[in-house]
């Protein structure tokens, strides 16, 4: 299958508390019973499985420096590799990977964990989202976004996009983000808790959080040249630019058993 997706749109709009909070159990209720039922995982240590997995082809919607070609979704050693590179079959230009999870998954709420890390690189954006089932936009749930403005993987921006204006809400995290790491979103009703390692690093309370069936994406994308917030690729950039997923972990929302 292939997908399409709007250019990638960078906003600070608000930064995250300094802190961090555990979430006990990854996310227990108080009765003891976690309040988030496991019902799809991928470890990747075999070849991409299409009965779940559909990958991306073609232009994203609003971007034209941006290309997806299914190539550049490599699964190798046990790890999913979203690769961007030049590609001489198309003319040498920049060229993704990415991939949705919507052979497999489609619910409204739930608990999303990915065990990912990103390559430097100006130019190269990577996200981890929650798209509509009905493939209109928004709403929007990025819990992982690096738009690829600076060399460094040095932050995380989480936005919820929502309104017929794109209206945000966004946090922003600090890490080595080419290290690995786990992010993760719990999508309940008016909210959204953002985690990074099993500890929530922000909160979103608000009724615009989606309340529709969403799949689950994960994409990384070339800019395009002049735009100031998703650049194309510099004389700085490698070669290659890839992001690394270990496993994904989703699980469906119980609310009889939460709080």
């Amino acid at each position: 299958m292939t997908r399409r997706r709007r250019a990638f749109v960078c906003a600070l709009v608000a930064a995250a508390a300094a802190s961090l909070t555990c979430i006990a159990g990854c996310g227990d209720s108080a009765s003891g019973r976690s309040e988030f039922r496991l019902v799809f995982r991928d470890d990747f240590n075999g070849p991409l499985d299409e009965r779940h997995w559909g990958r991306y082809s073609g232009q994203p919607g609003g971007d034209p420096g941006g290309w997806w070609d299914p190539s550049h979704v490599v699964v190798r050693g046990g790890r999913l590799r979203l690769e961007t590179y030049r590609d001489r079959r198309f003319g040498n230009r920049w060229v993704s990977g990415g991939l949705s999870s919507s052979h497999a998954v489609r619910q409204a709420y739930g608990r999303y964990d990915v065990r990912f890390r990103m390559d430097r690189g100006v130019g190269v954006a990577g996200v981890l989202l929650l798209w509509p089932v009905r493939d209109h936009w928004p709403p929007e749930i990025d819990f992982g976004e690096t738009g690829g403005r600076r060399h460094a993987r040095d932050s995380m921006s989480a936005t919820l996009h929502y309104g017929a204006d794109n209206d945000q809400i966004q946090r922003s995290v600090s890490a080595d983000f080419t290290r690995w790491h786990v992010l993760g979103v719990r999508w309940t009703p008016r909210r959204l808790v953002y985690t990074l390692d099993g500890r929530a690093w922000a909160t979103v309370r608000s009724a615009h959080v989606p309340a529709e069936r969403m799949e689950f994406d994960m994409q990384t994308q070339a800019g395009t040249c002049g735009d100031h917030w998703a650049p194309c690729p510099d004389a700085t950039t490698p070669a290659k630019v890839t992001m690394e997923v270990d496993w994904v972990r989703v699980y469906a929302y119980r609310p009889e058993q939460g709080t």
